[in-house]
């Protein structure tokens, strides 16, 4: 598991041989038996102690700043484990379990869509997204087809299909938005309009907390599974952030419908639309709140960062137990 640390003035000690955390509200004993890594993203003190205990049993301590953006690392100089684990995740991507975990994926992914566009039949009493919804859980269905195949030889359908439902998705959001928000499709960068230009934005903090987990558990971001590998690029990222694209659309959606998004809060060029920092004082502070705020998912009650964390964990996980069977 990984040990996250994200409030402020928490304190992490060493004492018979167990990492103690204290905060405000009490604190805690973990052994480091129990710990693949410790992930700090607010300011934590930390004694040498602590750091000593997890050099010795080869755990990784990673800071990341306030968008989950991995700043340094620290660790032991034996990257046994580490390098394990990486040559693990490559034989993992041949193998038909890769194929799984992104099937898995992508129905989470359809599931948020479907919970984002209920959200805006309700909200906005737009009855033609049922349709639409309906057409989606046809589509996602059709998932299951590739399961027990290797990702080499379903790559492209596998895309094509979350392609689809994407745009049953999409079509349904910009229809059903405030006149003001209201777009014809997804345009990325640069944006053609307010809504895709904060939508853009959203994403590339995402990003940044999505490789900050995937770091914490020891995983490389630039290994993907259905994403080929490109250069300089996290394409393991490009994995893993689907599930959570729906939670930024969400709070992108709700403010559009109780309008606190405002023109004065873009700028336009030859390019496109973009968030401006007027913008940007609002938006950044939303999606950090967002990410620090419990929810349920998946049977656990966790911030929404820790969420993402815990599922870059099963993943390592998974990876492990398949590759050493």
């Amino acid at each position: 598991m990984q040990l996250v640390l994200d409030t402020s003035g928490i304190t992490v000690t060493q004492k018979s041989g167990a990492f103690h955390v204290k905060g405000k509200k009490g604190g805690r004993v973990f052994g480091p038996g129990k710990l693949d890594s410790i992930a700090i993203t607010a300011n934590v003190l930390l004694s040498a102690s602590a750091v000593r205990l997890a050099v010795r049993h080869r755990i990784p301590i990673l800071f990341f700043d306030n968008i989950g953006k991995a700043q340094a690392r620290l660790w032991s100089p034996y990257f046994e484990s580490i390098a394990t684990l990486r040559r693990q995740q490559m034989q993992f991507a041949e193998t038909p379990e890769a194929t799984q975990w992104m099937i898995d994926l992508f129905q989470l992914k359809t599931e948020g869509q479907i919970d984002n566009l209920r959200f805006l039949k309700q909200k906005r009493a737009f009855s033609a997204l049922g349709p639409r919804i309906a057409k989606m859980n046809i589509e996602s269905r059709q998932f299951a087809n590739f399961r027990g195949a290797l990702i080499e030889e379903c790559r492209q359908e596998l895309m094509a299909l979350e392609g689809r439902i994407a745009r049953l998705y999409w079509q349904g959001v910009g229809e059903a938005l405030p006149r003001a928000f209201r777009f014809k499709q997804r345009s990325r960068r640069p944006a053609k309009d307010i809504f895709n230009a904060s939508i853009n934005y959203m994403y590339g903090m995402l990003y940044s907390v999505v490789e900050g987990g995937a770091f914490a558990a020891g995983l490389d971001p630039y290994l993907g599974l259905l994403h080929a590998d490109e250069y300089r690029k996290p394409t393991l990222v490009f994995d893993l952030i689907e599930p959570f694209r729906p939670w930024a659309d969400r709070l992108v959606i709700e403010a559009c419908v109780d309008k606190t998004l405002k023109a004065a809060f873009f700028s336009k060029n030859q390019y496109g639309i973009f968030l401006n920092k007027h913008g940007k004082a609002v938006v950044i502070p939303l999606f950090n709140n967002s990410m620090r705020t419990p929810r349920k998912y998946l049977q656990q009650e966790a911030s929404a960062q820790n969420h993402v964390y815990h599922l870059c964990a099963r993943l390592a996980q998974r990876i492990r137990v398949t590759q050493s069977a």
